[in-house]
Formats: C-alpha cells, sequence, structure tokens
C-alpha cells in the first residue's frame, strides 16, 4: 500500500469550507459546553448535513427529548 507522505505545508490541500466550518462548529462547542463532546459533535453534524433522525444518544438533544407517557 502506497502512502502519499507530506513533507512540507506547501503540499497541504484544505479544502476552502473547512475554516468557517471548523470555526462555526468550535463556537457551538464553546456555547454549550457539553458533557459529552462526541455525542453533541455527532448530533451537531448530523443536523448540518441535514440526515434526519433521532437524536445520537448522549446528545442534549436526546437529553431533552420528552418521555413517553
Amino acid at each position: 500500500m502506497e502512502v502519499n507522505r507530506i513533507f512540507s505545508a506547501e503540499q497541504i490541500e484544505v479544502h476552502p469550507e473547512l475554516p468557517g466550518m471548523l470555526k462555526e462548529y468550535t463556537k457551538a462547542v464553546i456555547r454549550e459546553n457539553p458533557k459529552d463532546l462526541l455525542a453533541f459533535s455527532a448530533e451537531y453534524f448530523r443536523k448540518k448535513a441535514d440526515i434526519p433522525g433521532e437524536p445520537v444518544p448522549g446528545s442534549q438533544e436526546s437529553n431533552n427529548k420528552p418521555e413517553d407517557a
């Protein structure tokens, strides 16, 4: 298996949307200060990608979900 090694910064290509996306995500993490960062992150990007479904277990959205009576 061939591995493309990076020897200098000039070899790194950053997707043009990545800096803005990371900035928005970082602000959301700081604002929400989640207990479970991985669950928060999964739910954050699930919503950003418009993927339908139940909230990710452990995320704040799943913790705020009303219980079925």
